[in-house]
C-alpha cells in the first residue's frame, strides 16, 4: 500500500465514527487529500526557492554582484523542478478525482509528440542555451564574433543571445544557430602599429637610448599598455622600410592605444627630423590621340 492510500485509510478510519454518511466520509477525504497535495507542493516549492536563492541572497549581502548566467541557470532550475513537481501534483488531485488518467497520459502522449515535432527549432535552441550558460562559453560585457557579427555581450537567454555591435545595433542570434565562437575578451589584446621610414633611414635611431626611453614613457602614461616591446621589427624591404611595433594591453584597449600610439610616434620623429615615408601613387591621365 502506498503513502498515499494508507493516508486515505488513516482519514477514512477517522471520520467514519464521526459521520454516518459514507458518501460525505469519502467526499471529505477527498477534499482532505486535495489540500494536503495543495500544501505539500506549496512546501516543496518554498523549500526549492529557498535553497536556489539562499546563495543569492547571501552573495549581495556580501557585496557580490550575481552574473546574468547565474541567475539564468537558477531560474532554469527552479522551473524546472517547479513544472515537473505540479505536474505530478495535477496526476495526484486528478487521481483523487477519481478520473482515469490512462487515456489522458496516451492522448497527451500523441499532442506531446506532434508539438515536439513542430518546436524542434525551439528545442534545439533551449538545449544550446544550456549548454552555453553552463560551459560558460562568454558572459555579459564580452566582445566576440559569432558567423558574421561581432559585439558586445548584453544578454544572454537559453533561446537567444544579443549582442550589440559598434553601430549600438543590437542583434538577436538563436542559440541553435551558433556554430563558431570567436570570444575576444578571454586574453589581453595587442596593439599593432605599422610604418614605413625611407632606405637611408639609420636603423640604429630606433635602438637608441632616446627611442627606449620613448617607450618607455608611453607605457607609464598609459595604463592600459601592459607590456611595450623591447625592439621595433623591420618586416618589409619593398616600397621603403615598413616597420612592425605590437603592444601588449589590457582586453579589448587595443584600438585606443593604437591611436595614441601613432600620434605620438608622429610627434616624436619630428622632434628627430626623421621623415616617415608614405608612398604616393601618381595617376597619368589618359589622353585621347
Amino acid at each position: 500500500m502506498s503513502l498515499a492510500e494508507q493516508l486515505r485509510s488513516f482519514l477514512t478510519e477517522l471520520l467514519t465514527p464521526l459521520i454516518n454518511n459514507a458518501d460525505l466520509v469519502t467526499l471529505l477525504v477527498t477534499i482532505a487529500m486535495i489540500f494536503i497535495w495543495v500544501i505539500l507542493a506549496f512546501i516543496v516549492i518554498r523549500i526549492v526557492r529557498l535553497i536556489l536563492f539562499n546563495t543569492k541572497s547571501f552573495e549581495k549581502k556580501m557585496g557580490k554582484s550575481e552574473s546574468k548566467e547565474k541567475q539564468t541557470v537558477r531560474r532554469l532550475i527552479n522551473n524546472i523542478i517547479q513544472f515537473f513537481f505540479y505536474f505530478w501534483i495535477a496526476i495526484m488531485i486528478l487521481n483523487e478525482l477519481g478520473l482515469d488518467l490512462v487515456p489522458l497520459l496516451a492522448g497527451a502522449g500523441v499532442l506531446a509528440f506532434a508539438i515536439g515535432f513542430g518546436a524542434q527549432e525551439l528545442i534545439k535552441d533551449l538545449i544550446a542555451g544550456m549548454f552555453l550558460i553552463l560551459e560558460k562559453t562568454f558572459k555579459i560585457g564580452d566582445y566576440v564574433e559569432i558567423g558574421s557579427q561581432s559585439g558586445t555581450i548584453v544578454d544572454v537567454g537559453l533561446r537567444r543571445v544579443k549582442i550589440q555591435n559598434w553601430k549600438g545595433e543590437v542583434i538577436t542570434i538563436n542559440n541553435g544557430d551558433i556554430r563558431t565562437i570567436k570570444n575576444m575578451s578571454l586574453n589581453p589584446s595587442f596593439a599593432v602599429v605599422e610604418f614605413r621610414a625611407d632606405y637611408d633611414l639609420n636603423l640604429k635611431e630606433l635602438e637608441s637610448t632616446d627611442f627606449k626611453n620613448f617607450l618607455a614613457k608611453f607605457k607609464e602614461r598609459n595604463s592600459d599598455v601592459l607590456e611595450m616591446p623591447e625592439k621595433v621589427l623591420l618586416i618589409d624591404l619593398y616600397d621603403g622600410l615598413k616597420f612592425t611595433i605590437n603592444i601588449k594591453t589590457k582586453t579589448r584597449k587595443h584600438v585606443a592605444i593604437e591611436r595614441e600610439f601613432r600620434k605620438q610616434l608622429v610627434t616624436y620623429f619630428q622632434n628627430k627630423k626623421i621623415d616617415i615615408y608614405v608612398p604616393v601613387v601618381i595617376a597619368e591621365e589618359n589622353k585621347e590621340a
